[in-house]
C-alpha cells in the first residue's frame, strides 16, 4: 500500500474504533434515563454494561475463529455495518430483554470488527509503521471516553437517550464508507481449523503473554473504576471538580496511546518491564500520599499517562506468538487482547470492590501496585523465554 492509503486506512479504523468505543461506553452516562424508560431498576440496567463486556470478551474469539475462512475485508465491512444497524435499532428498544439482546449481539460484532481491523493493519502496514498504526486504532477507544461519551451523554440529556444511539450510528457511516473504498481486498484464506486455533489457549507461552494485559489493565482499573469516590472521599476534591478532573484524566490516556506506539517498537518486552516498574512505583507513591491531595492528584494523572502504554505492544506480541505457534491464526490472535483487557477490567473492578469492603477506598493504590508488580514479573519471564528461544534457534546455525 502507498503511504497515503496507509494513512487513510489508519484514520478509518481509528474513527471506527471511536464509534465502537462510544457504542460501548455511552450507555454509562445514560443509565438513569434508560432504567426509567424501560421501567427497570438502576441496578438491573447496569447489566447492560456488564453484559456487553462479558459478551465482548467471551464471544469474540469464537466468532473470529469460525469466520476465518471469509475474506477479511468482507467480514470487517459486514460486521461494522451490522454494529451501526444494531446501534440504531437499540434506540427503538421498548423492553429490557430486547435491549440486552441487542447489546450482547453488538458487543460480539464490535470485538470481531476491532480484532480483524488490527489483524489487517499488522499484515498490510509497513513494518516501521505497524506499532504506531495499532496504537492509533486502540486509541480510538480512549478518544471515545474523552469525546464520544460526554457528547453522547449531552445529546441524551438534551433530547433523549434514544437520540444518542441514533446519532452514534449515523456518524459511524463515515468510516464505513472510507473502509469500503480503501481496504485491501483479500482472497479467501486457508486458515488453521477452529479447534486448533482455540487450542492456543493451552499454549503456555501464549497464556503467559495473555496475562500481561490482564494484570496491566487490571492494575489501572482497580483505581479507575472507583476514581470518583477516590477523588472526592479520599483526596477531598469538591464534587463540582470531578467532571473536569475526569476530562483531564481522559485526555492523558490519549497521550498514553502515543507512548504505547513507542513501547511497541523494537524489543517491546524490555520497555514493558520499565513501564510496569514505573506503574508499580506510581501506585505505591500514590498510596503513601493520599493525605497530600495535590501531590496525590499529580501522581494519579501520571498513572493515566501510562494507562494504555502497554496495549499495542501486548497486542502485537500476542499476534506474533500465536502466528508462530499456529500459522494462519493471526485473526484469532488479534482477538486475545480485547479478551485480556476485559478480563483485566473485570478482575481489577472485583479486587477493588473487595479492598473497599475490607479496608476502604484509600487502599486501592496498594492493590494496583500489586497487580503492576505481577505484570512486571510475567513480562520478565516472557522476556527470559524469548531470549532462551533465540539462543536455541542460533545454536544449529553455529554448529553448521
Amino acid at each position: 500500500m502507498s503511504r497515503k492509503i496507509e494513512n487513510l486506512l489508519v484514520f478509518a479504523f481509528t474513527f471506527a474504533a471511536f464509534i465502537l468505543g462510544t457504542t460501548e461506553y455511552v450507555i454509562v452516562g445514560l443509565l438513569q434515563d434508560i432504567s426509567t424508560s424501560l421501567n427497570v431498576s438502576l441496578a438491573a440496567s447496569g447489566i447492560l454494561v456488564s453484559g456487553f463486556a462479558i459478551a465482548y470478551a467471551m464471544g469474540t474469539p469464537f466468532v473470529v475463529a469460525w469466520l476465518g475462512h471469509i475474506p477479511r475485508h468482507m467480514t470487517i465491512a459486514a460486521a461494522y455495518a451490522a454494529v451501526l444497524i444494531l446501534t440504531a435499532v437499540t434506540s427503538m428498544a421498548a423492553s429490557f430483554p430486547v435491549m440486552l439482546t441487542l447489546r450482547i449481539s453488538t458487543a460480539i460484532l464490535c470485538g470481531l470488527t476491532l480484532s480483524l481491523a488490527i489483524a489487517m493493519l499488522s499484515e498490510f502496514m509497513s513494518a516501521a509503521r505497524r506499532a504506531a498504526a495499532v496504537a492509533w486504532v486502540i486509541g480510538g477507544f480512549s478518544i471515545a471516553n474523552v469525546l464520544g461519551v460526554p457528547l453522547g451523554t449531552l445529546i441524551g440529556r438534551a433530547t433523549s437517550w434514544q437520540a444518542s444511539f441514533l446519532w452514534t450510528a449515523i456518524v459511524g457511516i463515515i468510516p464505513l464508507i472510507i473502509m469500503m473504498a480503501i481496504m485491501p481486498k483479500s482472497l479467501t484464506r486457508s486458515v488453521v481449523p477452529v479447534a486448533q486455533q482455540l487450542a492456543l489457549f493451552k499454549n503456555r507461552r501464549i497464556v503467559l503473554a495473555f496475562m500481561i494485559p490482564v494484570l496491566g489493565v487490571g492494575s489501572v482499573f482497580i483505581i479507575y473504576t472507583y476514581i470518583t469516590p477516590f477523588l472526592e472521599d479520599v483526596l477531598g476534591f469538591p464534587q463540582q471538580w470531578t467532571s473536569s478532573l475526569l476530562l483531564v484524566y481522559g485526555a492523558l490516556t490519549i497521550f498514553s496511546n502515543w507512548l504505547g506506539a513507542k513501547v511497541a517498537q523494537g524489543n517491546s518486552r524490555v520497555k514493558l518491564k520499565i513501564i510496569f516498574l514505573i506503574q508499580t512505583a506510581l501506585m505505591a507513591a500514590l498510596a503513601l500520599t493520599v493525605q497530600l491531595s495535590w501531590t496525590a492528584l499529580v501522581l494519579l494523572m501520571l498513572v493515566a499517562c501510562f494507562s494504555y502504554a502497554i496495549s499495542a505492544a501486548a497486542q502485537l506480541y500476542l499476534i506474533d506468538l500465536s502466528d508462530n505457534a499456529a500459522p494462519g491464526s493471526k485473526d484469532f490472535a488479534a482477538s486475545l487482547m480485547p479478551v485480556a483487557s476485559n478480563l483485566g477490567i473485570a478482575g481489577g473492578s472485583f479486587l477493588g470492590s473487595f479492598v473497599i469492603d475490607i479496608v476502604g477506598v484509600a487502599y486501592l493504590p496498594w492493590a494496583g501496585a500489586l497487580f503492576a508488580a505481577g505484570a512486571f514479573a510475567v513480562t520478565a519471564r516472557c522476556y527470559q523465554l524469548d531470549q532462551l528461544e533465540a539462543k536455541h534457534s542460533l545454536q544449529p546455525a553455529q554448529s553448521a
